[in-house]
């Protein structure tokens, strides 16, 4: 049981009344953003989509977001950080941590720019290279995995999304 002072238990009726109607309104919204968030059904999209590839390609030792890099920087020789950010649609911060860890790694590597020796060029090295084509079997169970559960139509229908927010 609470006691509250009589000072104390006007402010906390006022206070509760408040509350209640912050809670009604609140409570409607929530329900709203559960099931209309266009933002919330993308990142949860995102998990478990991420969390089939990841499973996939942890027999190589990679998580599907270094599998992108790598890929991209391959299939993009002596890239920037900036153009390869804003080609993957990451934030640059972000992408340097990744690169920083895969250059430790020995699977890429910066290199200072032909024109602008302030700036750098990601390659990726040998050791990249092979990991990259060992893992080219386990991505591959991991995109039939997910097309097989999205089916054709689905498969078509997030390419077109992708192509239509990109443009």
């Amino acid at each position: 049981m609470v006691f509250l002072w009589a000072g104390e238990a006007a402010h906390a009726m006022r206070f509760t009344k408040t509350n209640y109607l912050h809670a009604v309104i609140m409570a409607e919204d929530i329900k709203r953003v559960g099931s209309e968030c266009l933002g919330f059904r993308a990142r949860l999209l995102s998990r478990v989509i991420t969390a089939v590839y990841d499973d996939a390609l942890a027999e190589v030792g990679l998580k599907v977001s270094q599998f992108s890099v790598l890929n991209a920087v391959a299939s993009r020789e002596d890239t920037r950080p900036a153009e390869l950010a804003k080609f993957l649609e990451m934030d640059e911060s972000t992408l340097s941590r990744n690169v920083a860890r895969m250059c430790a790694r020995g699977w890429l590597r910066l290199e200072p720019g032909e024109d602008d020796r302030r700036s750098h060029q990601i390659t990726i090295t040998d050791m990249g290279k092979a990991l990259l084509r060992k893992s080219y079997p386990a991505w591959q169970q991991a995109q039939s995995q997910v097309a097989h559960k999205l089916g054709p139509e689905g498969v078509a229908a997030l390419r077109s999304v992708v192509r239509k927010l990109r443009s």
